[in-house]
């Protein structure tokens, strides 16, 4: 049963909100964090990904991202995770995936438009 990408944008942004912990998101940062989670979930529609097991993989990769994005909080010494956290966590995972295959499908990389 595939569930409609109203419901898995609510499910992946509940994953955020759950992650973030005691942090604060800043309100620009989540209109980010909810463009990502739109584009991943129109990935997942385009590749035809829906099923239990690529949800619960795209629930696990959003939650290695924010993790991310706590450290890059919390190596500055701030408790709202911003812009500046959402862009040096994208960086990061720009500079891993030059040293190895890697992806937190469905958000990174970005999917290519063939």
């Amino acid at each position: 049963m595939n569930i409609s990408d109203a419901t898995l944008s609510e499910r992946l942004w509940q994953t955020v909100l759950e992650s973030v912990g005691a942090l604060t998101i800043d309100a620009s940062c989540q209109l980010f964090l909810k463009a990502w989670i739109t584009n991943g979930v129109a990935r997942m529609e385009d590749e035809g990904r829906l099923a239990p097991k690529d949800v619960a993989t795209a629930n696990e990769n959003l939650k290695s991202f924010i993790e991310l994005m706590k450290a890059e909080a919390l190596s500055h010494g701030t408790d709202r995770l911003d812009n500046k956290c959402f862009r040096a966590a994208q960086h990061k995972l720009e500079q891993h995936s030059f040293l190895t295959v890697f992806s937190l499908w469905p958000f990174w990389p970005h999917a290519v438009a063939g």
